[in-house]
């Protein structure tokens, strides 16, 4: 019973990580919008090291 019990947790935690991905990947910038996000952290840490 206890395996059972274990293979629903297991199961469970795989679905969600599984939804989680999936929903982040669909989410994924473009390369144009990766390459000005990219570019902003940049220049954000130039001013700070002046």
């Amino acid at each position: 019973m206890l395996t059972y019990v274990c293979l629903g947790l297991l199961f469970l935690f795989v679905a969600s990580r599984a939804a989680a991905y999936y929903f982040r990947s669909r989410r994924a910038l473009s390369p144009e919008k990766l390459d000005q996000y990219i570019l902003t952290i940049l220049q954000t840490r130039e001013r700070e090291n002046k």
